[in-house]
């Protein structure tokens, strides 16, 4: 008897959620996930109706086992999952009108592809839009076996995005394009999500996926979010030492406070290494931190936030304050896609990663030793307690 009237419960709910408007923004309050014995953190966050939250994190982190709790087929521990106007946590996934695009596509093998795209919303849908955005229509009447890994990780987002789901969960949705094909699939991805609207979870742990489709970032690692915020202020501010490793910031300097800099401003601290000046930094630094005489801290900076310029290159006129130049020599120069990264140090031994476009890179004309000048704005270094991890 007790169980037909939880299931009677159940059923309830499941046809109020139904019927129910939902406005979209997606609600975690102290949701807690897991799979056997490993178990999340507590989860706080919100995220606005129609926007992308990108969850970024190594292999591990938990970012999977939380896409099938919101998506119902893992139980939440502890902690509610609210969508606009309902409570999710104890519904079955057949009635929380999500799209899931998971992470190994799951097509129907013995179906067409239209046959997979018709399926369940799919079945009056209009998909139109979705056929001429991922150039699905020449493959209609193929098996996904008959397509590549793209081909189907298409066919698998267009079946996530059909019939507009209230909320939409994209496992990995770009791991299985080709290197080359990734870039113009990823702004595709980028305009869909920007013209449906949709609330929705991506997970991945390629930063280029996070900063160019979140609206929010979000940094996982083993089951604790780090950080929840706007992408810009992610990977240039990030919340600690460990996150910022994971957003990929390339320099993070290890350095001790020497002494309170002289001149203006009148806050500016002298930043070195054993003993050895480096540069004086001022700013804002961190909640509950302090800067003392002999304090070590960790000074972040992106290479993309670095500009490098010829050692004979004098500043003109008087010095911006918000400008730094660092004498350097250049180690090493690789080419990375559109940019050259180049791998220089400083006297006191510090490595320094930078970036130059081409035109700069031929313009330099550096050899390997040569000296090389290095300025950075002092608003784009972020410090961070050394102990931070």
């Amino acid at each position: 008897m007790a169980a037909l009237t939880r299931q009677a419960a159940v059923a309830t709910r499941a046809k109020a959620a139904q019927d129910a408007p939902s406005s979209g923004a997606l609600r975690l309050d102290g949701l807690q996930w897991g799979v056997g014995a490993w178990q999340s953190a507590a989860a706080n966050l919100q995220v606005p109706a129609g926007q992308t939250l990108v969850l970024l994190g190594h292999n591990g982190a938990g970012k999977s086992a939380l896409l099938d709790t919101l998506a119902g087929f893992l139980p939440a521990r502890d902690g509610r999952v609210q969508l606009g106007g309902r409570d999710l946590t104890a519904l079955p996934p057949e009635v929380r009108r999500i799209g899931y695009m998971f992470q190994r596509d799951a097509l129907f093998p013995h179906w067409t592809i239209e046959r997979n795209l018709r399926f369940g919303r799919g079945a009056q849908a209009n998909l139109d839009t979705l056929l001429d955005a991922l150039e699905l229509r020449p493959w209609l009447r193929h098996y996904p076996q008959q397509l590549s890994g793209g081909q189907r990780q298409r066919v698998a987002l267009a079946r996530a995005l059909v019939g507009s789901p209230d909320l939409l969960l994209l496992d990995e949705p770009l791991s299985a394009i080709d290197p080359e094909a990734r870039p113009a699939l990823r702004r595709i991805l980028a305009a869909l999500l920007r013209e449906r609207a949709i609330t929705t979870v991506l997970v991945t742990h390629d930063p280029g996926d996070a900063r160019l489709l979140g609206d929010l970032v979000g940094v996982l690692d083993r089951g604790r979010l780090l950080q929840t915020a706007a992408p810009q202020q992610v990977f240039e501010r990030p919340a600690d030492l460990r996150t910022a490793r994971l957003v990929g910031v390339d320099n993070l300097w290890p350095l001790q406070v020497l002494a309170p800099a002289s001149g203006t401003p009148p806050n500016a601290i002298l930043l070195g290494v054993d003993g050895q000046p480096v540069l004086n930094w001022h700013g804002t630094l961190p909640a509950g931190m302090e800067a003392q005489q002999g304090d070590r801290l960790i000074l972040a900076v992106r290479a993309e936030l670095i500009h490098p310029c010829p050692a004979s290159t004098a500043p003109q006129g008087h010095p911006n304050p918000n400008d730094i130049t660092l004498a350097a020599r250049l180690i090493d120069a690789r080419c990375e896609g559109p940019l050259w990264r180049l791998l220089c140090a400083l006297p006191c031994g510090l490595a320094v990663d930078a970036f130059a476009l081409p035109a700069l890179w031929r313009e330099l004309n550096l050899q390997t030793a040569e000296a090389v000048h290095l300025r950075v704005r002092q608003q784009d270094l972020h410090v961070l307690p050394a102990s931070a991890e």
